[in-house]
């Protein structure tokens, strides 16, 4: 049976998922809605939301809303990388846990740990990667695949705490790992790879020819559009925050099936 939570979360994935058809399907129809450099003849610069243009346009003339469905777009495509290779990393670090230690610890499960594992200590690992991202650029000027893998690793540790230790129970008692328990840890990470593409796209560390939700907060700072425009600041803003807590909740959700749950204490790592 299906919880509130997972509903709400595959609702919000759903809707998402939508905006990401449409970003494909809107070029298609009219070259003016190619998110990088598509721009409507009749418009030169900002404009506010009209018929043709749901949201209006940038400082460009390009339309809000085909970049809008382009951020979902490549939202989608992140999340899923970055939610295979951490759940590799988990199941990894799992399987040899369960060899090197005879036993999991466990405390009784609180709202408070439960705000821990599903939301306090991802944000964290999301900041320490933010950080080192940083460092990475300014040292190497770029990044490398090399980074892409130790990213891998900082994503497999951020669903690590929250599901990782079932799995290691899984694996010493050989029972089969619950379907939930990588679909937890796939939605997790990827709600929280959402937040770390929007803060990077914004600070301009990315991909400059893929449009995103934080690329177009940064041209909606740069262009001195911040508080004149709010059909272009709002729209990515909400769509960052939606899709990472619906993501949150559908893994939230999903966890909740399996009936065992866990705590930080010493020698949880």
């Amino acid at each position: 049976m299906v919880g509130k939570l997972e509903k709400v979360g595959i609702i919000v994935v759903a809707v998402f998922a939508v905006l990401a058809v449409i970003s494909v399907i809107l070029p298609g129809i009219d070259d003016m809605y190619i998110p990088l450099y598509g721009t409507d003849p009749d418009i030169i610069g900002y404009s506010p939301p009209s018929p043709g243009h749901i949201l209006g346009t940038d400082f460009m003339g390009r339309d809000l809303f085909s970049q809008l469905c382009a951020g979902a777009y490549h939202a989608f495509a992140n999340g899923v990388l970055w939610s295979i290779t951490g759940i590799v990393v988990i199941i990894f670090a799992a399987f040899i846990l369960a060899q090197l230690r005879g036993e999991t610890p466990q405390l009784e499960d609180t709202p408070v740990t439960r705000f821990v594992r599903f939301v306090a200590f991802p944000l964290g690992v999301v900041g320490v990667l933010t950080v080192f991202t940083f460092l990475l650029v300014a040292v190497l000027g770029r990044l490398s695949w090399l980074n892409t893998i130790f990213f891998a690793v900082i994503y497999g540790f951020l669903g690590w705490l929250a599901v990782g230790h079932d799995m290691e129970i899984q694996f010493r008692t050989g029972a089969p790992i619950p379907r939930n328990l990588f679909l937890s840890s796939a939605a997790l990470i990827f709600s929280y790879a959402v937040i770390y593409e929007t803060v990077m796209s914004f600070f301009g560390i990315g991909d400059p020819s893929t449009v995103t939700w934080g690329m177009m907060l940064q041209w909606c700072f740069t262009s001195g559009y911040t508080f004149k425009a709010l059909s272009w600041l709002l729209p990515p803003i909400i769509c960052t925050y939606t899709f990472s807590r619906g993501l949150l909740a559908l893994s939230y959700g999903l966890y909740n099936a399996v009936s065992e749950k866990y705590f930080f204490i010493d020698g949880w790592f």
